[in-house]
C-alpha cells in the first residue's frame, strides 16, 4: 500500500493536481497557454493544488485586509534530460535552478507603455549576506540535497522600481518547491514616488512535478494599496505590473530548467 501510494503521487496528472479547473483550462495549460486571475475578479482558490504550501499561502493572503492578489498558472513538458531522472533528482535540479538568481539579469517583460515591446526587467540580481551588504554579491548556492526550509537575502535592481533588497524563503516537500519573496525596502516609481512600502509585497512561485511535466503557480499579493496608483498623472496599474513580473520570472525558470548541467 505504501508503494502504491508513492506511485500515485509520482503519477499525478494535471487533472489530479488541479481538480477544480475545467477540461478546457487543463487543455490550455497543456498547450502552454497561461491562465491568469485577480482576487477582485475571480475565485483564485480553484487554481491551486489542494493541500499544497502554495494553497495555504494563498488562503492566508486572501484573508489580509485591504490587499489584492494576482495569480497565474503555466506548464512545461519535462526537458529530455529530466525524463530518466527520479522524482528526488528532479526536485534537486529544480531547487538549484530556482535559486540561480544571478541568471535573472537581463530578463525581459512585455511593456504596454512601450507599445507591447520587450523591455529589460531585471538589471542587477544577486544574493547578499544581509540587508546592509547590497553591493557585495554572494554566489548562487548549489546544494547536493533539498532541505525542508531555507532563507536568503537578495538584491535586485529593476527598470520600474529601482534597486531593492528582498527576503527569499524556500519551503520544500516531495511534491513541491515553494518560494516566497518579500520586499525589505520601500519600492518607488522613478526613485521618488512610493508604490509599495516595505514588506507589503509578497511574490510566490511554486513548482509541482506531474507525470507529464512541471506545473508553475505564481502569485503576487500587495497590501494597503489600491490596484491602480495615480501619481502626478503617472498611472501605475499594479495588478498588470506584477502579473508581467511573475510572468517574466516564470519564463526565466522555464528557460533555465531546459539547460542540462
Amino acid at each position: 500500500m505504501i508503494l502504491l501510494s508513492s506511485t500515485l503521487i509520482y503519477a499525478a496528472s494535471l487533472e489530479d493536481l488541479l481538480p477544480h479547473l475545467s477540461s478546457q483550462e487543463i487543455e490550455a495549460l497543456r498547450k502552454q497557454d497561461m491562465i491568469e486571475g485577480y482576487s477582485f475578479r475571480t475565485d483564485l482558490t480553484r487554481m491551486t493544488v489542494p493541500g499544497s504550501v502554495f494553497e495555504e499561502n494563498l488562503l492566508r493572503s486572501l484573508d489580509i485586509d485591504n490587499s489584492f492578489t494576482v495569480m497565474s498558472l503555466s506548464y512545461i513538458d519535462y526537458p529530455s534530460y529530466m525524463e530518466s531522472m527520479t522524482q528526488e533528482e528532479r526536485l534537486l535540479r529544480i531547487y538549484n535552478t530556482i535559486r540561480s538568481i544571478s541568471t535573472q539579469e537581463g530578463i525581459q517583460y512585455i511593456s504596454y507603455r512601450a507599445g507591447n515591446k520587450p523591455r529589460t526587467l531585471i538589471e542587477k540580481s544577486w544574493y547578499v549576506k544581509d540587508e546592509d551588504s547590497r553591493k557585495d554579491p554572494v554566489d548562487d548556492p548549489v546544494s547536493s540535497s533539498v532541505p525542508p526550509f531555507s532563507r536568503y537575502t537578495a538584491y535586485q535592481k529593476d527598470s520600474r522600481f529601482g534597486g531593492n533588497v528582498y527576503r527569499h524563503e524556500y519551503t520544500t516537500s516531495d511534491e513541491e518547491i515553494f518560494l516566497t519573496v518579500k520586499n525589505l525596502d520601500t519600492m518607488k516609481v522613478m526613485g521618488i514616488f512610493v508604490a509599495v512600502r516595505e514588506e507589503q509585497l509578497e511574490i510566490s512561485l511554486a513548482v509541482h512535478q506531474s507525470d507529464e511535466g512541471l506545473l508553475l503557480s505564481a502569485m503576487a499579493t500587495i497590501i494597503d494599496r489600491e490596484p491602480k496608483v495615480n501619481i502626478l498623472g503617472f498611472k501605475v496599474d499594479l495588478p498588470s505590473s506584477f502579473t508581467r513580473r511573475t510572468t517574466a520570472l516564470g519564463n526565466w525558470f522555464k528557460d533555465r530548467i531546459q539547460i542540462p548541467k
